[in-house]
């Protein structure tokens, strides 16, 4: 007892077949724009990358610029100080006197000394 399946022919089932039967679009340029994006994204990845490194090296750059001025700024207040001193006659003298003998006067003794307490100036 075979049962046979009738197939309707009628408007709906025709619409149905017509459906089923168009194809499915075709991706044919899909893996190469699949290439091209991937290429494009290591591309853009690659600059990425290098301007990190320009960064970094610009940073560092910049830390040792800064540690050169600071160490520049101390030099320039050491001698800004020194030459307001030489602007001094007072320390002037005492300053050429404790060089050594010729610039001391005839009747004047000059003593010198290696003691902390005393400054460079002979003054506590």
């Amino acid at each position: 007892m075979a049962k046979q399946v009738i197939q309707l022919n009628n408007k709906y089932t025709q619409k149905h077949k017509k459906r089923n039967l168009n194809p499915v679009p075709k991706r044919k340029h899909l893996g190469l724009i699949l290439i091209v994006a991937i290429l494009l994204f290591s591309l853009a990845s690659m600059s990425l990358i290098k301007s990190y490194e320009t960064l970094h090296s610009q940073v560092a750059l910049e830390q040792s610029a800064k540690k050169q001025y600071e160490s520049l700024s101390k030099e320039v207040t050491i001698k800004k100080e020194e030459i307001s001193k030489l602007q001094n006659p007072n320390y002037l003298q005492k300053f050429a006197r404790s060089d050594g003998q010729e610039y001391s006067q005839s009747d004047e003794k000059v003593f010198t000394t290696d003691s902390p307490l005393i400054g460079s100036n002979g003054s506590k």
